[in-house]
């Protein structure tokens, strides 16, 4: 694990990224996707305000994106457990992250109120905080 970000870098990075999707659904509402997955190559290749992408940004947060199981990230999750390979694993490890994301983006568009805005920032914040202390107790047990 990298070192995490600064809930001032959190809280920027989330509102770029519902900037940027309150701007996609204000220009595409007429598009139509085959599926889930081409929608979400499409929304992570928009790019932010600070020249990022939507896709590099939520690498960045990667840990303190909430993971939401659906039947496509759960149904990935258990072929990764079952896998015997370690490259067939980490293979599926990447696509169960990837299926979570799209979740989450998925989920930034469908929030309309300035409470459920709140919660997220709140859930991240709190994932953020969690995974800064796995971080540092776990630098502090290599150095001993």
């Amino acid at each position: 694990m990298t070192d995490t970000v600064t809930e001032t870098e959190l809280i920027a990075q989330l509102s770029s990224i519902k900037k940027t999707l309150d701007y996609a659904k204000k220009t595409f509402h007429n598009v139509i996707f085959l599926n889930n997955q081409c929608f979400y190559l499409f929304l992570k290749q928009l790019e932010c305000d600070d020249g990022s992408t939507i896709g590099k940004a939520l690498d960045q947060l990667e840990q303190c994106i909430p993971f939401a199981l659906t039947d496509d990230s759960f149904s990935l999750f258990l072929s990764s457990c079952q896998s015997d390979s370690y490259e067939k694993m980490e293979a599926l490890r990447k696509g169960f992250i990837e299926s979570c994301k799209n979740d989450f983006l998925l989920h930034l568009l469908s929030i309309s109120e300035q409470s459920q805005w709140q919660h997220i920032l709140e859930t991240c914040e709190t994932l953020r905080k969690k995974n800064r202390k796995l971080f540092l107790k776990n630098r502090k047990e290599k150095t001993e």
